[in-house]
């Protein structure tokens, strides 16, 4: 039978070979038989292996031909209805098999690639880091030492304004790297959550207060709606800090003067909590929305109406609510505003740890009730 599996098939060439061209089933009711499709190079050593008989079916897809499946028997004679019928289907399904796995092996192949891109990808991030916080921690070192005048007074106050525009210039610079250091880790799975306790109400007046004089700057009008006493988060309070801001700068950066933004947090219907942010700002256009949400995507009226930015902190949101099992909702109607809102799960938020009574307290409110009960039983 190795013989036979080694022989070459040739398309209109024998049974398997007649079957590729027509498309259809082929038997063969006596191999020993000349007149009938067998290759000579096979006959001989069918018929020397007993084989009297074999049905051929081609195995087609989209009009593609892949191969075909051979049934050998030891008798002479044609094959019944039901079982040609039978060998087609399982041509079929054998079709849908060899395609699944010519898939399978695809995906694997392009994951590795993927996973290979990733990797490079990462190793020249950390190293591009590397190579440009050196100088960079130079440059915002001399420059905030210049721009403060520790060692004296500038001759000409310009200077002050250089070194003022080169400090400002290189914190750009500096949160650029950073930003694009966590949308790679985001993106390949390697971004570490450091988790303790956090109190999302604190993080977001935090924030407030940090971005507060850019708002004042606009004339714009903070409203919080804040519900009190939520319980703490399971979260990386870092990665909380980040959501925050990113969200509250862009409201303020998108925000025309005079207008305002809507600070939420509370209580989500299944348990959880949320953070909400809504300003008065341009909007999005519904088709664009897909687009700001990639990294380095950036509206076309943001390009119009806005300070430059990246297009890295919509992404970088959505990647750590995501990382912390919540979800990212971006409402937008043209001219009217943006809303973006993100919710963690209610497994994500703490029990309150019940009040501890401490022990002098409690034996003197035990003595007291004993006391009260027995002036109770004299009277």
């Amino acid at each position: 039978m190795e013989a036979v599996r080694a022989a070459p098939i040739r398309l209109g060439e024998g049974a398997i070979g007649r079957a590729g061209v027509i498309r259809e089933p082929v038997e063969v009711a006596d191999i020993a038989d000349e007149k009938h499709a067998v290759a000579p190079q096979t006959r001989s050593l069918l018929t020397r292996e007993g084989m009297r008989s074999l049905l051929a079916v081609p195995l087609v897809r989209d009009e593609r031909l892949l191969g075909g499946l051979v049934i050998l028997r030891r008798e002479m004679g044609s094959f019944s209805a039901e079982v040609i019928a039978t060998l087609q289907t399982f041509a079929t399904q054998s079709v849908l098999a060899i395609q699944n796995a010519r898939l399978f092996v695809e995906i694997e192949d392009k994951g590795r690639q993927l996973e290979t891109a990733s990797r490079h990808k990462s190793e020249f991030l950390a190293n591009m880091s590397h190579e440009l916080r050196t100088p960079l921690n130079a440059i915002l070192g001399f420059s905030e030492i210049m721009r403060s005048e520790i060692l004296g007074a500038h001759d000409n106050p310009v200077y002050k304004e250089y070194a003022n525009d080169i400090h400002q210039s290189g914190q750009h610079l500096l949160n650029l790297i950073n930003e694009i250091l966590d949308i790679s880790r985001i993106e390949s799975g390697r971004y570490e959550l450091h988790e303790a306790p956090v109190a999302l109400a604190t993080v977001v007046e935090d924030c407030q207060r940090l971005l507060r004089l850019r708002a004042e700057t606009k004339a714009l009008r903070i409203i919080e709606q804040f519900e009190p006493e939520l319980p703490q988060l399971w979260a990386d309070e870092r990665a909380m800090r980040q959501i925050c801001l990113n969200l509250l700068s862009n409201a303020i950066k998108f925000t025309p003067p005079g207008g305002t933004i809507t600070l939420a947090i509370g209580e989500t219907e299944s348990g959880g909590q949320f953070l909400s942010v809504k300003d008065t700002g341009p909007g999005i256009p519904e088709n664009e929305i897909p687009r700001v949400l990639k990294s380095f995507g950036q509206g076309s009226l943001a390009h119009q109406t806005a300070e430059g930015g990246t297009g890295l902190g919509l992404p970088i949101t959505k990647g750590l609510a995501e990382l912390h099992d919540g979800t990212f909702e971006l409402k937008s109607r043209l001219r009217q505003g943006t809303e973006v809102k993100v919710s963690f799960p209610r497994k994500r938020v703490m029990e309150p740890v019940p009040r501890i009574v401490e022990p002098a307290r409690w034996l003197k409110d035990r003595q007291n009730s004993s006391a009260a009960m027995r002036a109770g039983a004299k009277t």
